[in-house]
């Protein structure tokens, strides 16, 4: 914890001040500083630190600096800090008051002509600070700590998690306190967020609204307490802001039918609404592959061709791998990963990954493109495809209070839920790495669906049922591909066998004639 001034409250005198001065002179100012707080002149305070003794004014809002001790006797201070309290009841501007007042009295002028100066200042309109001035010289408002917060902290993220994480920050629920400066908050404004946020999303984000907001706050107190607001603050106070919340573990494991009718309703109704942009084959693609590979959307969607190459040992078959920065952050612990796909899975992946080319254009160096720009689709694309597909507009921590709780309504026109209509549970991405893994457990295949999903080894089976450490020796012996390849085949036939029967089912008009 950041050192703290060493405060004492007391009916000042000409001593304390006397013994303020000495202490600088000593070098002997304990922690941070020490404070006297006037008994008399209510919030006066009289700080002595390393180099100089000051007087200021403790405001309930702000703190005004009166001037130094060596100008202003403790009489005069008293009357300034009178003075300086009934202006900003008056809406005047104190500070200019104090600041002009301080002028005129180190150079030398006249008590009254001084007294008139200052109250002409207090009178002044203050000219707005622009945006960027304001994050230069402070104060800071709640926005503009965020926005400074955010910057500091994006260059410690990885680049396809910094928007899922500002979107915490940034929620509708600070709107109330977004244009106050960090100094007038307190404990009541941020529970009233915290409550907002609860209302129009849930207890998970609004933990996670808290906990990124208590990091924020503590990293301009420790970094940028002056301009921020927050230099007179004697402790964290904001790290009593909570919730009581305690993250549940999540056990859905859909059904492969609920799969793949989520990818037939996904490639049947393409747009799902009037002002939307059509489902892209680079999302229609990672949908696939999602359900195909049952990896994760932040490694799977930004793969690069060059990291999908012919296996050798498996005619029509392909390898993709992943380094250990794309695979960090799971249960892998930042391993590489390879993983043999298919023909039949790839020829799915290729056919989507083709359809996003154009004519007269390099093709793109992603398995998955987006519609926009020529990178891969972006990591919350199969996230906001599955909450369409349910009727909700998009992820519900970037939803406006409100806007939530009911499936198939928007802020504006209902939408169908379509995962209701075709009778298929709400399913999220990661909840494919269960169905795999169940799926493949029960047919005595434990260790090649832990293999594909990059898991830790376990001690105490054998290889066919062993969670495979997949990446600590060479490629050829290290990641098993052999045993990778018996699972996904069984995986990958079970899920085209399962998409051709609900086909027929669901949109039988789709299907080929017979011969």
């Amino acid at each position: 914890m950041a050192a703290t001034y060493v405060r004492e409250r007391c009916r000042l005198t000409a001593d304390h001040v006397r013994r303020a001065k000495a202490m600088v002179a000593a070098g002997k100012v304990p922690g941070r500083g020490m404070e006297w707080a006037d008994d008399k002149a209510a919030g006066l305070i009289l700080r002595a630190q390393r180099t100089s003794v000051t007087w200021y004014l403790k405001l309930r809002t702000t703190t005004l600096r009166i001037g130094p001790a060596e100008t202003f006797s403790l009489d005069e201070a008293r009357d300034q800090a009178v003075a300086a309290r009934l202006q900003v009841k008056r809406g005047e501007n104190a500070r200019a008051a104090l600041q002009s007042y301080e002028r005129s009295v180190e150079a030398g002028e006249d008590w009254d002509l001084a007294l008139m100066a200052s109250e002409e200042a207090a009178r002044e309109t203050p000219s707005p600070l622009s945006d960027a001035d304001r994050r230069v010289h402070g104060p800071w408002l709640w926005r503009d700590m965020i926005e400074e917060f955010l910057a500091a902290k994006s260059k410690k993220l990885k680049a396809g998690y910094r928007e899922q994480y500002a979107s915490y920050l940034r929620h509708a629920g600070f709107h109330d306190i977004e244009d106050r400066l960090v100094s007038t908050i307190t404990i009541a404004d941020l529970e009233r967020c915290r409550n907002a946020i609860v209302r129009s999303n849930t207890a998970s984000a609004a933990h996670r609204s808290v906990q990124q907001g208590k990091e924020a706050l503590s990293w301009a107190w420790r970094y940028h307490a002056g301009i921020s607001g927050l230099a007179d603050c004697q402790y964290e106070w904001w790290q009593r802001w909570s919730i009581d919340y305690a993250p549940g573990k999540r056990e859905h494991v859909p059904t492969v039918t609920d799969l793949v009718r989520t990818i037939l309703v996904a490639e049947r109704h393409r747009t799902l609404g009037a002002t939307e942009h059509a489902t892209g084959d680079g999302t229609l693609g990672a949908l696939w592959a999602l359900v195909l590979t049952g990896q994760r959307t932040g490694q799977l969607t930004g793969t690069r061709r060059a990291r999908a190459f012919p296996w050798p040992d498996q005619p029509g078959w392909m390898a993709v791998n992943w380094d250990g920065g794309e695979m960090k952050g799971g249960k892998s612990g930042g391993r590489a990963h390879s993983l043999p796909v298919p023909p039949e899975a790839w020829a799915i992946i290729e056919r989507h990954r083709a359809a996003c080319e154009v004519k007269g254009e390099p093709p793109s160096a992603y398995l998955f493109p987006s519609l926009r720009g020529d990178g891969p689709v972006g990591q919350s694309a199969l996230n906001q495809l599955l909450y369409r597909l349910e009727g909700r507009a998009k992820d519900p921590s970037k939803e406006r209070p409100g806007a939530r709780r009911k499936r198939g309504s928007t802020a504006g026109k209902p939408r169908e839920d379509l995962m209701e209509r075709y009778g298929i549970a709400p399913w999220v991405p990661h909840d494919v790495r269960r169905t795999l893994a169940t799926f493949l457990d029960e047919r005595r295949l434990g260790g090649a669906g832990s293999a594909i999903l990059a898991h830790r080894a376990a001690r105490s089976e054998d290889e066919r049922e062993r969670v495979e450490h997949v990446t600590r020796l060479h490629y050829a012996r290290g990641q098993r591909l052999p045993l990778k390849a018996e699972g996904m085949e069984l995986w990958v036939s079970m899920v085209l066998a399962a998409y051709a029967t609900e086909k027929a089912a669901l949109f039988p008009e789709a299907m080929p004639l017979a011969a």
